[in-house]
């Protein structure tokens, strides 16, 4: 995996790659914090549904889901609306849809609707 910096013009999202293919074709989408995890409340003791990220590229991959191969995603951070949880990390209430999400391959960074062209 080619190596990359954090960009500050980007927020960061680490998932698997299974999971990539559905949001290469739904976008990502919020959940509450029992699904995909393993806890029953956010950080901040909230359960709404959130997408959560970080500005750190570096520390996303310790929320890497355990199963299958881990991904990291991009999102540029003026495509969605952030909020703070306390604890550095942000994320969105809405949906963000897949024509901003990019994913880091060997090389580089690409669309993650790519995924789906099978290039």
């Amino acid at each position: 995996m080619m190596r990359t910096e954090s960009d500050v013009d980007y927020i960061y999202h680490a998932t698997n790659m299974e999971r990539a293919f559905d949001i290469a074709q739904e976008g990502l989408k919020p959940h509450r914090p029992w699904e995909f995890t393993d806890q029953e409340t956010w950080p901040d003791g909230g359960t709404e549904r959130r997408v959560y990220f970080s500005r750190d590229l570096d520390s996303i991959w310790a929320f890497a889901p355990e199963e299958g191969r881990p991904v990291a995603l991009r999102v540029p951070v003026d495509a969605v609306v952030l909020r703070g949880d306390g604890t550095g990390d942000v994320f969105a209430r809405k949906r963000v849809p897949s024509d901003v999400i990019e994913f880091l391959c060997d090389d580089g960074w690409r669309l993650i609707a790519e995924l789906m062209l099978g290039e």
